[in-house]
């Protein structure tokens, strides 16, 4: 027997659990391996500081009694009723769980929160920019006076895109009371 196929059997080579031919095997090592040897004893020292240091508590004398009434009162399994007041609890924690992860980062009310103002506010910038170029080129060859009546909607609407644009990109912080 090597050391190592020793050390691996050392623990129940000291709780007497080798079969006779392995206990002789073993001992056939121990003469030999000073190593070994050394180590079997240092196991036994500790299993005896162990032993008395550690105190293992007591159990009452009725304990057993005690014991086996509680588990024959305690239901081994839970009545048809029950099982369908915890199924119903089960899915009600499902429903409430998959209900959280769509409120999550990537629900369809996020992602649209997240795609959709900086989409509104990429419009805005080429309304602002298309018409902001034909009230220029057009108020370059007329005056007020002249504007074409036509182009007031969509200069009004541009302002609007605008300003809602301005707004979405730099919020303000608000200060409610109670915040």
């Amino acid at each position: 027997m090597s050391c190592e196929e020793f050390e691996n059997k050392i623990l129940d080579y000291q709780e007497n659990q080798l079969s006779p031919a392995q206990r002789q095997e073993a001992e056939n090592h121990l003469s030999g391996c000073a190593d070994c040897r050394i180590c079997v004893r240092l196991f036994k020292q500790l299993d005896a500081v162990l032993s008395d240091g550690v105190k293992v508590p007591t159990l009452s004398a009725d304990f057993d009694r005690r014991l086996r009434e509680r588990i024959q009162v305690t239901p081994m399994a839970l009545s048809e009723a029950e099982r369908a007041e915890r199924r119903r609890q089960l899915h009600a924690e499902f429903e409430t769980g998959m209900a959280r992860i769509g409120r999550g980062y990537f629900s369809l009310g996020s992602m649209l929160n997240h795609l959709i103002w900086p989409a509104l506010v990429n419009v805005v910038a080429w309304l602002v920019w298309l018409f902001i170029s034909l009230l220029t080129t057009h108020l370059s060859t007329r005056s007020w006076r002249g504007l074409d009546p036509h182009l007031l909607p969509w200069l009004a609407i541009s302002a609007v895109f605008l300003l809602v644009g301005m707004a979405e990109a730099f919020p303000r912080q608000r200060k409610f009371p109670g915040n």
